[in-house]
């Protein structure tokens, strides 16, 4: 099995660092990127649960590409509304999912980061 890159590692500890306290699961690709998922990320009391897992791949092309799509745990709206657009319901590495898709057009490796667009889609997908 081939270990994360040296820039995907980084990355790596980046969304430790940014998410301390809650655990992060990291398993390595095979291909030089990661899987990560972050447990106990909350998502605000108009969802049901309002605490839920976040997950994504870091990809061997890092910092060069995006990080995309993310993906939750399965949740509701307490009001039973829409999860709106962008929102996909599937599985992810036999899980249960929501898929957020929130590509970055103009990704720069100089600006953007797996762990400023994880917490940009958490603050999205919150603000919903």
């Amino acid at each position: 099995m081939t270990t994360p890159t040296p820039a995907v590692q980084a990355a790596i500890d980046a969304v430790r660092d940014d998410f301390a306290g809650h655990p992060v699961e990291v398993v390595p690709d095979g291909a030089g990127g990661a899987y990560v998922v972050v447990d106990g990320v909350h998502l605000g009391g108009q969802y049901t649960p309002p605490t839920t897992w976040l997950g994504f791949q870091i990809n061997a092309a890092y910092p060069r590409s995006d990080v995309y799509p993310h993906y939750i745990g399965r949740i509701a709206r307490h009001d039973g509304g829409s999860l709106g657009e962008a929102v996909t319901d599937t599985e992810w590495r036999g899980r249960p999912a929501l898929q957020l898709s929130r590509r970055s057009n103009h990704w720069n490796p100089a600006v953007d980061n797996a762990a400023l667009k994880a917490e940009k889609v958490i603050t999205w997908f919150a603000a919903k």
